[in-house]
């Protein structure tokens, strides 16, 4: 077993640090929560309740309009995680659309908000860039963007900071926190 009885429980507007060495399945908790575990990994047993609701026990189309939604996730490597072929805007675009149910025009014009939240500067102009274009720290901060953008009630940031420099951490890190205060969602932190 990759990991076996984590028990916690997380309240609205609280932080929870998941902490430990590399190899020791954070990484596979947090996916285990988004049911994003990909074969030869399974959940064998357990429950993972969300509202009162065992997450597990849902059908995938029911769990999908959870994930990006009420839960959220900012995936530990940016420049993986986000599509290189997408600008930017569109990756942001597309939750807003799929759970937000916002046409277009109102999808753009809040994913240009989000990047300005982010402190992306000149988002109106960065919108339309490809990941390549930006530097590791925008990367991150157009991750956070996706995983807030449809106000989720849990946010887990899986080592949100790796590989940036000190300064862009302590920035991310102060972000992602008055961001957690102003929406009162729940965070799991891993590092």
């Amino acid at each position: 077993k990759a990991v076996d009885g984590v028990d916690f429980t997380l309240h609205e507007g609280q932080t929870l640090a998941l902490v430990g060495e590399s190899g020791c399945g954070k990484s596979v908790t947090a996916y285990s929560i988004m049911r994003l575990l990909s074969p030869p990994g399974k959940i064998i047993s357990g429950e993972i309740i969300f509202k009162g609701t065992d997450l597990l026990l849902l059908p995938e189309e029911s769990m999908r309009m959870v994930r990006g939604n009420k839960i959220s996730m900012i995936f530990q490597e940016p420049m993986t995680s986000l599509n290189p072929v997408l600008r930017i805007g569109e990756q942001i675009m597309e939750g807003l659309m799929l759970h937000q149910q916002l046409s277009r025009k109102s999808a753009l014009d809040e994913a240009i908000s989000l990047l300005g939240q982010v402190g992306i500067p000149s988002p109106a102009e960065r919108i339309n860039d490809y990941p390549h274009r930006l530097s590791g720290g925008m990367r991150q901060r157009v991750m956070i963007a996706i995983a807030l953008a449809c106000h989720p009630r849990i946010l887990i940031a899986d080592e949100p900071t790796t590989a940036l420099d000190v300064t862009i951490q302590a920035q991310i890190l102060e972000l992602i926190d008055q961001l957690k205060r102003e929406i009162k969602m729940g965070l799991i932190l891993i590092t």
